[in-house]
């Protein structure tokens, strides 16, 4: 064999060489791009459990506050709750009776929209929130509903009080 056919062969060689490791390369690239397919499909079925979760038990703690304050005082509270025919929106409504200034909070949980909106429309004026659905907490819902009867908070008011700053962590 002369020194070309023996470096011919070489180089063959290493280029079979190159083309598996290539394609092992190409295989690992193609492998890893199949993870991090599933992982992102995990963590989004993983979030949109999560929303399911919350907005259950956002539901849950809006009905009980609210069904809570119009045991408490149903002559001065008129409560409206209940779910959209889809199932996706949770809406509760709270509106004073015998108050001043008269104020109306309609609270409505949106799974499908990843959303929480909050309303004042009252004699003083409206206000609008909006916050995500895993961004809020029982406790921002509890001190929603406590500010329809907190007649302190709006006494002498000229627009509606600030809406709550407890936003889950």
């Amino acid at each position: 064999m002369t020194d070309f056919q023996s470096e011919l062969a070489a180089r063959l060689a290493r280029n079979a060489e190159l083309a598996q490791e290539r394609a092992q390369a190409e295989q690992e690239m193609d492998r890893a791009v199949r993870e991090r397919e599933e992982a992102e499909r995990r963590r989004v079925a993983e979030l949109a459990e999560a929303r399911v979760t919350r907005h259950r038990e956002l539901a849950d703690q809006l009905r009980s506050v609210a069904e809570g304050l119009k045991a408490a005082s149903p002559d001065e509270f008129v409560v409206r709750l209940g779910w959209t025919p889809s199932g996706e929106e949770f809406i509760a409504r709270i509106s004073t009776r015998k108050l001043r200034p008269a104020r109306t909070l309609l609270v409505e949980l949106d799974r499908d929209d990843d959303e929480v909106l909050a309303r004042w429309k009252s004699d003083v004026g409206d206000a609008l929130e909006l916050w995500r659905l895993l961004e809020v907490d029982a406790p921002l819902l509890a001190e929603l509903v406590l500010q329809v009867a907190d007649q302190e908070l709006w006494k002498g008011r000229t627009a509606p009080p600030p809406f709550p700053a407890g936003v889950a962590s």
